[in-house]
């Protein structure tokens, strides 16, 4: 099936969304695009795929060129199909966190969400939520779900990128691969019953936009790895060569035949101490320490939350 196709029709006497097979064939289907409302005919031959066609783009009642009808039929009846009720399986949500210190990169990775199937409860199509109009608003255990679907001509809202209610789930589903759930199939397969197993099923395809657990379980990944930060000690670089060169050293002085006589033996230089910034992750606050020393937080009193920015 083409992008010129549309799958499901809008039916004028119900303005429910039909599969091309649930209606009688051509003219007299009772159906018009939902995205431009032109009258739509129901191809239902021998040899292509079953689908929607414009009847002409010269007839009434057309309110606009109809520049996305695949991807606006496929959203609608997704939504309409969710609305009715059905199992939807989520993907695994993993973050990591990371940070610079002590010359080493430090990472460490935490699980928001495992791979769950849920079923929404108090459904609502096209309704607001966060400064957007989305697909869909429903419940889970008493939690807000929310669904938005985008395509190659419906990006995702920056409106969603951050949630004002901290007890919502925010999932995007990608529709930009659906036209391949209706190329031609000869096994009988109802489009829609396509669409039902891939809005079911897919993970590939859904996005988690916002988890209402990944601020608590992003704070106790910070600290596990700022302890790991605190406890790491660097390890010392010596080589062979550099080895070689001190032993040799060793050896002359120790030696009173090869020693320089009348000659005093120089101390050795003392180390200078080194100077570091660092910052608080919790609350910002950025001061001065002397190493080797563990850095305290003059606002938190702690030293579990400092990083180091730079040294000297």
């Amino acid at each position: 099936m083409t992008l010129q196709h549309v799958p499901f029709g809008l039916r004028i006497r119900d303005r429910s969304f039909v599969d091309v097979s649930d209606v009688v064939r051509g003219k007299r289907c009772g159906c018009i695009c939902p995205s431009c409302h032109t009258p739509l005919i129901a191809r239902q031959g021998e040899e292509k795929q079953w689908h929607f066609a414009h009847a002409t783009r010269k007839v009434d009642n057309t309110d606009k060129e109809c520049d996305f009808s695949f991807f606006v039929s496929v959203r609608m009846m997704a939504r309409q199909v969710i609305e009715t009720g059905i199992r939807i399986a989520l993907p695994e949500y993993k973050c990591t966190v990371a940070r610079q210190a002590k010359g080493t990169q430090f990472k460490e990775k935490f699980l928001v969400a495992k791979q769950t199937t849920i079923e929404l409860e108090d459904v609502h199509k096209e309704a607001p939520f966060s400064n957007c109009i989305v697909d869909i608003v429903g419940k889970v255990q008493g939690f807000s779900f929310v669904i938005y679907f985008t395509h190659p001509s419906r990006p995702l809202p920056t409106g969603l990128d951050v949630s004002n209610n901290q007890k919502s789930a925010v999932l995007e589903i990608k529709l930009d691969d659906t036209h391949y759930l209706f190329k031609e199939d000869r096994t009988g397969t109802r489009q829609l019953d396509r669409l039902k197993h891939f809005l079911q099923n897919d993970l590939s395809s859904k996005s988690w936009v916002f988890h209402p657990r990944k601020a608590s379980m992003q704070k106790a990944a910070y600290q596990r790895l700022n302890s790991a930060i605190a406890s790491y000690q660097p390890k010392s670089h010596s080589t062979t060569s550099h080895s070689s060169s001190r032993d040799r050293s060793s050896s002359l002085h120790s030696d009173p035949w090869l020693m320089p006589r009348n000659k005093p033996i120089a101390p050795p230089p003392p180390i200078p101490k080194k100077t570091a910034t660092f910052e608080c992750i919790m609350c910002n606050c950025q001061w001065q320490a002397s190493l080797p020393g563990q850095p305290t937080c003059p606002k938190c009193h702690s030293h579990l939350y400092a990083s180091e920015i730079s040294s000297r």
